[in-house]
């Protein structure tokens, strides 16, 4: 833990300012401190806040706060303050406090400090790894091997797991996506017969090819990006459709997510002025993930389990003649988010 020390404080009317012996400031609104207060009344044993963030006074202020100091053990300088109305003592340690500052400085320091992850890879059809795979025995029973086969699959959105016995696996119906709502994040494709000539799975990195097209036709782009369109699969049973963009951004304009799926996307319904450019774009995007320079191909066999990142990996097959034997792939999906978690833990583990 890094020795912060705290030289002096001042109790404002909305928030407490911390000034600290490296020169650094922090600010603190006194609603952000009494929210997070780490004591037990506040903090359950296994992490989880138990305030009611709706229940405070959203002008709460201290009625008393005192900075002790410990000369010795910088990083247990540590703020007491009691706060008015309920009367409920929280002591933030200085190391607390400086790892909850939220000036842009320390949020990237911390960002740097505690990520786990290096940033996915974009690629086309040069990836130099090849298709990432490993061998099912060694990620069943390596703890490293599976870290490193889990990491495949978060760095580059798929990954291949080689002799798996060829029993079956949990059925999914074989539906497309893009109209659930949430749509699985994982898909998962286990060959357990594959005796035809053709049947190539094709996979195409989506954010790739979306970043390509950002650059080249960045007002394509933004069509794609802004403009949702409805996807439908409907039969006597079901009728399940979402409205959604076909390129998903997060708040800071950066890549999330992808649906593109021309079987189940529907008439496209917007401003009919927006109609010609909007099919500039489909078809420009489109054509981009059609094209064999952002596609790796390969065949599957018997025994293999693919897996890919259904948010960004596109993936397909050739054409095959079912005259000339059988092909037999079962499919299930899953929530990227388990997957994220263990790795995370395995992280930690193997890298403590």
């Amino acid at each position: 833990m890094e020795k912060y020390s705290i030289i002096s404080y001042l109790a404002d009317k909305d928030a407490l300012t911390v000034q600290w012996a490296d020169g650094h400031t922090s600010v603190f609104y006194y609603i952000y401190l009494r929210d997070n207060c780490p004591s037990l009344q506040n903090i359950h044993e296994n992490g989880q806040k138990i305030t009611e963030t709706a229940q405070l006074d959203p002008d709460i202020r201290p009625a008393y706060t005192e900075l002790i100091k410990n000369e010795t053990i910088a990083p247990y300088d540590f703020l007491t303050i009691v706060w008015e109305r309920d009367g409920h003592e929280s002591n933030f340690s200085a190391g607390w406090l400086r790892d909850h500052c939220l000036s842009k400085q320390e949020i990237e320091k911390r960002k740097a400090r505690n990520e786990l992850f290096e940033p996915i890879e974009l690629w086309d059809s040069t990836l130099g790894i090849g298709v990432p795979q490993a061998e099912y025995h060694q990620v069943n029973e390596d703890k490293t091997s599976l870290t490193v086969w889990l990491e495949y699959v978060r760095r580059y959105g798929f990954a291949v797991l080689n002799n798996l016995a060829s029993t079956s696996l949990a059925l999914s119906p074989r539906t497309d996506n893009p109209y659930r709502d949430p749509a699985p994040t994982l898909q998962l494709l286990h060959c357990l017969q594959n005796e035809v000539q053709g049947g190539d799975t094709i996979v195409a990195d989506g954010f790739k090819v979306a970043t390509m097209l950002r650059t080249a036709h960045p007002g394509l782009f933004e069509l794609l990006s802004t403009i949702p369109v409805n996807f439908r699969f409907r039969d006597k049973d079901h009728w399940i459709e979402r409205k959604v963009t076909i390129i998903g951004l997060n708040p800071q304009k950066e890549l999330h997510s992808l649906r593109f799926n021309n079987r189940s996307i529907q008439a496209f319904e917007m401003d009919n002025e927006l109609i010609p450019q909007f099919y500039r774009a489909y078809q420009t995007f489109a054509r981009m993930l059609d094209d064999p320079a952002y596609q790796v191909r390969f065949k599957m066999i018997p025994g293999q389990l693919f897996i890919a990142d259904n948010e960004r990996i596109l993936h397909g097959r050739t054409s095959f003649d079912r005259k000339e034997g059988k092909r037999h792939l079962q499919g299930t999906y899953a929530d990227r988010d388990g997957l994220l978690s263990k790795l995370r833990i395995l992280k930690q583990e193997l890298n403590p």
